[in-house]
C-alpha cells in the first residue's frame, strides 16, 4: 500500500515529479556517455592489442645458442608462454622463390609448428612438413595462392664452386596483412634445419642433397698408462703438459678394476692421465702416446665407466648394466683378451662365448639420450659388468658435449645440431609478456617487445579513468544533493498528509519507505532517459567512426557488467538521498494531524 501511495503521490505532482527526473537524467546522461567512451576506447584498442598476436611476441635482438633442452625446459616450467619455437642463424633464412607462373622473388624462411598464434589468428592454419604459408607481400610477389606449388632454391659455394639444391612446397595458406609485412614464409622447422645444413656444407638425405655427414668422433675422459717401471716425475709432467689432459695420478692395485672394468697383470705400474671436465679428442691421446715412445709403455683409452641399457623383443629391457671402454692394446696388460670378446664384430661383450645377438642400446650423457643398435656378445643381466669397444665408447662419450644420433640409413652415429641462434616466442596474454621479457633478460637474453604499445593503452585507462571519477564524483555529489532536498521539501510538504497516514494505523517503518520508494522512481525514471539519451548519442558516435574501427568494435558502449554496476550504484545514492528525509518523516507526532483538524 506504501508503495502505491508514493507512486501515486509522485503522479499527482507530475510537473515537479517530471522536473526531477529531467534533473536526474541530466546528470547521468553525460556521466554514461563518458564512461562510454572510456569502455569502448579502451575495449577497442586492448581487443586490438590481444587479437594482433605480434604485440605478444617476444623477440630476441642478441646472438645466442640455444640448445634443445633450454626450449623443451622453458615451455614445461613457463606455462604462461603459449607458443616458443627455434630459429635457425639468420644469414642461412634467405632463399630463392619461383611461384606457380614463373615469377621469381627473395624470401626470408620462418620456423613454425603446432599452435603458432600468428598463423592460426590471422586466416592460416600450420603447414605440414612439405607445405608452407606465405605472407601478404610474398603471396603478390609471387602471384601465388592456397594449393599453388612454389620452388624454393637454397644455394651455396663450396670450394669456389657456386651449388644449389630445390625443394617444392605446397601453400597451404596465406596470412593477412596485418600479420607480417616482411615477404617471408613460414615451414616446419626440419625444413629450416635441411637448408642451414646444405649451406653449411652438410649432406640432407631426406631431400637428396649431397654433402658431407657429420659423424661422431671419439673422445676420451683420459688414457691408463701400463709401463714396465715407475715413471720419472719430469716424464708424468711432460703428460699433461699441452696434451689436453689436466691431472695424472698412479693407480693402486685395488682401484684399478673399477676403473678399468680388469686387474692388470702384475709388475705393471698405472697411471691415471685424466681431465677435470670435458673429455678430449684423440689429438690428446696422441700426444701422450708421442711422448711415451722409446719407453715400452702400453696405452689404454680411458672413458669414465657408465651405465646404460640393453634390450630386444625376446628378452625385453634390461637396465643397470655398467660397461668399461676395452681397446685391443689391453692384451698386454691383461691375461683378458679383447680378440676373443669381440670376436665376430662385437661392440659390447659380457663373456668370450656365446652367439652375437643385435639389441637396441639406450644411454644417457650430458642430459642427452641416444638409442641405437648394437651387437652384444653373452647375456646382458641387470647389475651386470660390460665391455665395449674403445672407439664406440668415445664416440658415446661425446653424447655429454654434442647431441649424436642415429642414422639408420648410414648405418653410423652422426653428430646432430649443437643448438640454435634464435627461436619466435608468443606469451599468452599482453599483461603476461614483461614477466616474460623480465626472466629472459636475467639470463642475459636481450629481448623486444611490444611493451611500450601496451603501456601506452595501459595508461590512458588510467588516465581516462581519473578523469572519468573526477567528473562523476562531481555529477554524484550534485545530483545526490538536487535528490535529497527535493525528498526532504516533499516531507516537510506533506508533514500533514504523513501524520494523518500514522493516525489510520500506518507503522512508522513504513512511513519511512515513503521518501526512500519515491527516491528509487524517480532515479529510475531518470536513468531511463539517460540511458535512452547514452544509446541515441552513441550509435551516432559509432556510425560517425565506424571507418575507423574493425567489425565487432565500438567506439561508444556499455557492457552488461557496466550497467549492473551502474543500476546498483544508482540506488545506493537513491536511498542515501533519501535517508535524511526518511529521518524527517521518523520525527512524525500523529497529533499534529488532530490539532490540523
Amino acid at each position: 500500500m506504501i508503495f502505491r501511495l508514493a507512486v501515486k503521490d509522485l503522479v499527482h505532482d507530475w510537473l515537479l515529479s517530471t522536473c526531477l527526473v529531467l534533473a536526474v537524467a541530466s546528470i547521468i546522461a553525460p556521466l554514461l556517455i563518458l564512461f562510454g567512451l572510456k569502455a569502448g576506447t579502451i575495449q577497442t584498442m586492448r581487443g586490438r592489442l590481444v587479437e594482433d598476436p605480434k604485440n605478444r611476441e617476444i623477440r630476441p635482438l642478441s646472438a645466442h645458442s640455444f640448445s634443445r633442452d633450454w626450449f623443451e625446459r622453458i615451455r614445461e616450467q613457463h606455462p604462461e608462454i603459449s607458443f616458443v619455437i627455434p630459429m635457425t642463424r639468420q644469414i642461412s633464412t634467405a632463399v630463392m622463390a619461383r611461384g606457380p607462373a614463373g615469377d621469381r622473388t627473395s624470401l626470408s624462411l620462418l620456423a613454425t609448428g603446432d599452435n603458432d598464434p600468428l598463423l592460426l589468428e590471422n586466416g592460416s592454419g600450420i603447414p605440414d612438413r612439405e607445405g608452407c604459408v606465405l605472407t601478404a607481400p610474398a603471396a603478390r610477389e609471387l602471384k601465388a595462392g592456397t594449393g599453388d606449388t612454389i620452388e624454393v632454391t637454397v644455394t651455396r659455394i663450396i670450394h669456389s664452386r657456386r651449388q644449389k639444391a630445390s625443394l617444392a612446397l605446397t601453400v597451404s595458406g596465406v596470412l593477412a596483412a596485418r600479420a607480417s609485412g616482411l615477404k617471408g614464409i613460414f615451414v616446419r622447422l626440419p625444413v629450416l634445419e635441411a637448408v642451414e645444413d646444405y649451406r653449411d656444407g652438410r649432406a640432407v638425405p631426406a631431400y637428396g642433397w649431397q654433402g658431407t655427414l657429420p659423424g661422431a668422433y671419439p673422445v676420451f675422459d683420459g688414457v691408463v698408462v701400463a709401463a714396465a717401471r715407475p715413471l720419472a716425475r719430469l716424464d708424468q709432467i711432460m703428460l699433461i703438459n699441452s696434451t689436453g689432459f689436466s691431472s695424472i695420478r698412479e693407480l693402486a692395485a685395488d682401484a684399478t678394476e673399477q676403473l678399468i672394468g680388469f686387474s692388470p697383470d702384475p709388475g705393471r705400474m698405472l697411471y691415471l692421465v685424466s681431465v677435470k671436465k670435458n673429455p678430449v679428442d684423440e689429438e690428446s691421446v696422441k700426444a701422450v702416446q708421442r711422448r711415451l715412445r722409446g719407453k715400452g709403455a702400453v696405452l689404454l683409452p680411458w672413458v669414465r665407466p657408465f651405465s646404460v641399457s640393453l634390450g630386444d623383443k625376446a628378452t625385453g629391457r634390461v637396465d643397470n648394466i655398467r660397461l668399461f671402454a676395452l681397446a685391443p692394446s689391453a692384451a698386454r696388460i691383461s691375461t683378458l683378451d679383447p680378440g676373443a670378446l669381440f670376436a665376430d664384430q662385437a661392440d659390447i661383450a659380457f663373456g668370450d662365448s656365446g652367439p652375437v645377438t643385435v639389441m637396441t642400446l639406450t644411454v644417457s650423457r650430458g642430459g642427452r639420450r641416444l638409442t641405437m643398435p648394437v651387437r652384444v656378445r653373452g647375456t646382458a643381466r641387470p647389475g651386470a659388468r660390460g665391455f665395449i669397444r674403445a672407439g664406440l665408447a668415445g664416440r658415446l662419450d661425446l653424447l655429454s658435449l654434442r647431441n649424436v644420433a642415429w642414422d639408420p640409413k648410414g648405418q653410423a652415429l652422426l653428430i646432430s645440431r649443437r643448438g640454435y641462434a634464435g627461436f619466435r616466442l608468443y606469451a599468452a596474454t599482453i599483461d603476461q609478456v614483461a614477466g616474460i621479457r623480465d626472466m629472459l633478460q636475467a639470463q642475459g637474453i636481450t629481448v623486444r617487445t611490444e611493451e611500450e604499445r601496451i603501456a601506452e593503452v595501459r595508461r590512458l585507462d588510467r588516465y581516462l579513468s581519473l578523469i572519468f571519477w573526477l567528473i562523476a564524483t562531481v555529477g554524484v555529489i550534485g545530483g545526490i544533493s538536487a535528490l535529497t532536498a527535493s525528498l526532504y521539501a516533499s516531507v516537510e510538504r506533506k508533514r500533514r498528509e504523513l501524520n494523518i497516514l500514522r493516525l489510520l494505523g500506518l507503522l512508522r517503518r513504513q512511513i519511512v519507505l515513503f521518501p526512500v520508494i519515491q527516491g528509487l522512481t524517480l532515479s529510475g525514471c531518470g536513468l531511463g532517459l539517460a540511458g535512452l539519451v547514452f544509446w541515441g548519442v552513441a550509435t551516432v558516435i559509432n556510425r560517425l567512426f565506424q571507418d575507423h574501427l574493425q567489425g565487432g568494435e565500438s567506439l561508444c558502449t556499455l557492457s552488461p557488467v557496466h550497467v549492473a554496476w551502474l543500476i546498483g550504484g544508482l540506488c545506493l545514492c537513491a536511498v542515501f538521498s533519501a535517508t535524511l528525509a526518511a529521518l524527517q518523516a521518523i520525527r512524525l507526532d500523529p497529533a499534529e494531524a488532530l490539532r490540523d483538524e
